[in-house]
């Protein structure tokens, strides 16, 4: 059976760490279904650029994201070549 790929954007990077939401636990639950291997977790160029204008404190633990849950940066060029 083929995973289920997920593209990840910026709010669910914020939600990952912002225990105040109510999005916070199914947020967490998505990322570790992530690492499990029940999905394929993307996310593309723009979401590093914003996540890079994030301060320091949040943006260095969001942006470490993208490698602990392997996560594929999908780029403009990557998305224009699936498209032709």
């Amino acid at each position: 059976m083929r995973k289920l790929k997920v593209y990840l954007e910026t709010t669910l990077f914020n939600f990952y760490f912002d225990e105040d939401r109510d999005a916070h636990a199914d947020t967490v639950t998505l990322f570790e279904e992530c690492a499990a291997g029940k999905f394929e977790p993307f996310t593309s160029s723009y979401v590093i650029n914003k996540l890079e204008d994030a301060p320091d404190d949040k943006r260095d633990k969001m942006i470490a994201l993208v490698a602990k849950y392997n996560m594929a940066v999908l780029t403009a060029d990557d998305e224009y070549d699936r498209g032709n």
